[in-house]
């Protein structure tokens, strides 16, 4: 299946004329499909098999990476850093002032196959929220990650919340498909959003969804951004 995208007015731009592409309907797989496909190959391994073989490894991910180290296989690199202001060269690491980011990239054969993934121009006829950034403004990571309790930045077209909708907000939604919906928003703005990430936010991989009501319109229009973001603690 190819990735499908649109074009839309680029609103992060003065030329008028300029478009941005988003994608659009490209379903997301988590484990069960994953494994699924291993087994479709004709592995001998079994669906249990395999989901334990990748507990395991997830579990040793997360091992290596609580001891201080960083994490570098052919699908994705993680490497911890320390974040925050230290006054002095004796300051110690605080936890009340200071943080831990975790930063992940893809790997040198996820690069490799994305090189030949096939795209497909489809028309977007329906106007909705266009997610072109989401910017953790205490770490500067831009469409990775976002820390909880922290403020976020969103850029991007016809974002701002119908305020009157209690179905309307900026939503986190999890692997589940549960949504976590962010109350505290500071900037209202069609081009954009500042709000604060949920303090009770587990931390995980999230999509971060606009639900409002468009100018002229009585429905809910829906946008998400087009890859998964990271919450920290």
């Amino acid at each position: 299946m190819p990735l499908r995208y649109g074009l839309v007015e680029n609103l992060l731009t003065d030329d008028p004329d300029d478009l941005m592409a988003v994608t659009v309907d490209n379903p997301t797989m988590g484990i069960d499909e994953i494994v699924e496909r291993m087994i479709s190959r004709g592995s001998t391994v079994t669906k249990a098999e395999a989901l334990g073989t990748l507990e395991e490894f997830k579990s040793a991910v997360c091992d290596i990476v609580k001891d201080g180290n960083n994490v570098n296989t052919e699908l994705f690199v993680i490497y911890p850093t320390v974040a925050g202001v230290f006054e002095s060269k004796s300051e110690a690491f605080n936890a009340s002032k200071h943080g831990i980011n975790l930063n992940l990239r893809a790997g040198k054969r996820l690069i490799e196959s994305s090189r030949d993934l096939n795209v497909e121009r489809v028309e977007i006829s329906e106007s909705k929220p266009t997610l072109k950034t989401v910017t953790d403004l205490k770490t500067g990571a831009v469409n990775e990650s976002v820390t909880v309790g922290q403020i976020v930045s969103i850029k991007g077209g016809l974002l701002k919340i119908d305020t009157e909708s209690a179905e309307a907000g900026i939503f986190f939604i999890d692997p589940d498909g549960n949504a976590h919906k962010a109350s505290r928003i500071v900037k209202n703005k069609p081009s954009e959003l500042l709000f604060f990430v949920p303090d009770d936010l587990t931390p995980g991989t999230y999509q971060v969804e606009i639900r409002t009501v468009l100018y002229k319109r009585k429905s809910l229009s829906t946008g998400r951004l087009g890859q998964d973001i990271v919450v920290t603690g």
